[in-house]
């Protein structure tokens, strides 16, 4: 049976922080080429872009019904402007507390609760617009399912990292009093996902979501794979793709290259695609390591499958407990071994041993992991297929299955 559905996100493709904006489009797109009727509810990513009181609807190719959008909640753009500065600690702390109910964007909710009758919602990240967004379903008898995308739950910082970069466990003072307010607003979910168990584990540790039924989901592929080819033989070519920011590893990445570069093979070399606030520290590096580091920003489409296709391997060194990094399936859909962080859901992803290699996030363990890849041809081939034989296991197909069976029980219609 066809169902109306409306999916909310903090901000809606095109325009992509990271993982969540792919999953939340690729999921709307798939939903749509099902029979559903798909809406999707998302901030503007800006304070002083689009409406504040009203909604303003936009189409986008592929979804079936509208894409409805105000201006975000809180005290920060969710999308960073080239050249603005850093929002200092107070209007951070406001910003962090407006996060746990905005009544402006419950309102909004209301509005586009009665525009688009949903069945259901599927919330995700939901950072600009609150819990507002649930207690409105509550309200009005739409169940919701919820899949949690980050630890923005539990951590201002989304994750679990202090300042420092150290590990929080518990939090401060502040920190507490936050994720106590967030807990007491999600009585209007009916079920909670997650792309890897650590994810859920984590979050019913801190009492979210225990009382409620919780699966794991996992990302998917955002396309299916091509058959397996061998990387080029001229050369051995690292990739890493994401955000550039500490709490992925791009300070382990680069230390660990300028630590295993002097002793490379000339043959050798590295790409780095994405964006972030690292982004001037990675294009010095990659200056100071011309025609050996090469620096390619924000990629998509062909100029990303062609990073992938020339790669020997794909590094995921985060120091956080990323959740589900789309960065491994990447790699998988073109055969490429991953070396993966011994942190959060990557290792449930990453088979150490067999589809890549697990360590520690920490600059010797990556360059002698790099270095056991480059020296060993077989080794990389051999991970190589075993990750692309694991990709079949990550298709869109089957997560929106998984999906549509969460939300028949949901609504108690059969799933089609």
């Amino acid at each position: 049976m066809s169902l109306r559905i409306l999916i909310v996100n903090s901000t809606f493709y095109p325009q992509v922080v990271g993982g969540a904006e792919m999953s939340s489009w690729l999921l709307a797109k798939e939903l749509t080429a099902r029979g559903h009727h798909v809406d999707a509810l998302a901030t503007t990513g800006y304070l002083d872009e689009g409406p504040h009181r009203e909604l303003a609807a936009r189409k986008l190719d592929g979804i079936s019904g509208e894409i409805l959008e105000a201006a975000s909640g809180g005290h920060q753009h969710l999308l960073v402007r080239d050249g603005e500065p850093p929002a200092n600690l107070l209007t951070r702390g406001r910003h962090h507390f407006a996060q746990i109910h905005d009544p402006r964007w419950r309102s909004l909710a209301f509005q586009a609760l009665h525009r688009c009758e949903p069945d259901l919602v599927h919330t995700n990240t939901i950072v600009g617009l609150s819990a507002a967004v649930w207690e409105a379903c509550h309200l009005e008898g739409v169940p919701v399912l919820h899949t949690l995308r980050d630890y923005h739950l539990l951590c201002p910082r989304t994750t679990l990292q202090r300042s420092s970069g150290e590990q929080c466990h518990g939090g401060p003072l502040p920190c507490q009093a936050l994720r106590f307010l967030k807990r007491r607003h999600t009585d209007g979910v009916s079920l909670a996902t997650a792309p890897s168990r650590f994810v859920l584990d984590r979050h019913a540790a801190y009492g979210f979501f225990k009382d409620i039924r919780r699966e794991v989901v996992p990302n998917a592929c955002e396309s299916d794979a091509p058959p397996y080819k061998d990387p080029p033989t001229d050369g051995v070519r690292g990739l890493y793709l994401g955000q550039l920011d500490h709490h992925k590893g791009v300070g382990v990445l680069l230390e660990a290259l300028a630590e295993y570069l002097p002793q490379a093979p000339e043959s050798f070399g590295f790409d780095i695609a994405g964006h972030g606030p690292l982004q001037f520290q990675v294009e010095a590096f990659c200056a100071h390591w011309e025609g050996r580091v090469r620096f390619h920003g924000m990629v998509q489409g062909e100029e990303k499958r062609a990073l992938l296709k020339d790669c020997a391997f794909v590094a995921v060194p985060s120091v956080w407990h990323d959740n589900f990094p789309r960065t491994m399936l990447d790699a998988y859909m073109f055969g490429r071994p991953v070396i993966g962080a011994h942190r959060g859901g990557i290792p449930e992803v990453v088979r150490d041993g067999e589809t890549g290699t697990i360590i520690e996030p920490e600059p010797p363990a990556l360059a002698s992991a790099m270095a056991r890849y480059v020296g060993d041809p077989e080794l990389r081939h051999e991970h190589g297929r075993a990750a692309r034989r694991l990709a079949d296991r990550y298709t869109l197909a089957f997560q929106v299955d998984r999906f549509c069976d969460l939300y028949a029980g949901l609504t108690g219609d059969a799933a089609p």
